[in-house]
């Protein structure tokens, strides 16, 4: 289906060899969870995305374009995943970029199976081998050049030991493998919380900035800073989140071990998907 400014496609099973997105990594995505049909956090998705947008000058989808072609590909489900794909566009061999492109953006619906995605436990994080790399201008976005994280989860799939990967750089804790990570702190029956500052690489993921924003509206303590991997032992309890899986405490990183407090779960009740 074509508009005026964009080439728009819904649960297209190819995609072509010319796509800047498939050749280059050239474009932009995001993934949303739908319960009850329902896209939850569209906002903060098309946000983003628009965000992204502006650092690689592709032009930005309209908030209505995007939810009118989320309500098509959702179709008669109730549950399920959207992912949007947004790219330059198809063009010749070659990186030069062609002034009559026009960009490509995919919308598709993928089955989401609760069993499979279900976390497991206990959840035990080692430390991935490969630190990712720093890149300013791209960081914070959700850029399609993801061979960091496919490298990361190469080294995951060959580890049985842990369910998970803690990315650090010059060792700073960054992230996950997919998700953002927070730490806690208990001091004098009042809890801090510290989640790593995201300057010059990781993503600033949606559910990383619901968490803030609900921890500064109930009067919590939030710190964004540099989290060496060595200050670990400070912290009391861990936990990771992303759109998708939601909140899951970690028990384990390496040889640490974290904690579980009930007054934890009362806290972030509504983001623990059951």
């Amino acid at each position: 289906m074509n508009n005026s400014k964009f080439n728009i496609f819904i649960n297209k099973k190819t995609v072509s060899i010319f796509d800047r997105g498939f050749n280059y990594g050239d474009g932009l995505f995001e993934t949303i969870l739908v319960k009850n049909s329902f896209p939850l956090y569209l906002k903060n998705h098309i946000r983003r995305l628009h965000e992204g947008c502006l650092k690689l000058n592709i032009n930005k989808p309209s908030p209505s374009l995007i939810k009118n072609n989320i309500k098509k590909c959702i179709g008669k489900s109730n549950n399920c995943i959207i992912k949007i794909i947004l790219t330059r566009g198809s063009g010749s061999f070659g990186y030069e970029i062609l002034n009559s492109i026009k960009p490509n953006l995919y919308f598709i619906k993928i089955h989401n199976d609760k069993k499979e995605r279900q976390p497991v436990s206990p959840m035990n994080l080692g430390i991935a081998r490969y630190e990712i790399k720093e890149n300013k201008y791209l960081s914070r976005i959700k850029h399609m050049n993801r061979i960091d994280q496919a490298l990361i989860a190469s080294e995951l799939n060959k580890n049985t030991k842990f369910n998970d990967l803690l990315v650090i750089n010059n060792g700073l804790i960054i992230e996950t493998l997919a998700s953002n990570i927070f730490f806690v702190k208990e001091s004098k029956n009042k809890l801090l919380f510290y989640t790593p500052q995201l300057d010059d690489y990781g993503i600033d993921g949606v559910m990383r900035n619901i968490i803030i924003n609900y921890l500064k509206n109930k009067k919590y303590k939030i710190y964004i800073k540099k989290i060496p991997l060595t200050t670990i032992n400070f912290y009391d309890y861990c936990f990771k989140v992303n759109t998708i899986k939601g909140l899951v405490f970690i028990d384990s990183i390496q040889k640490k071990k974290f904690s579980k407090a009930d007054m934890l779960y009362n806290i972030f009740n509504n983001f623990i998907y059951k």
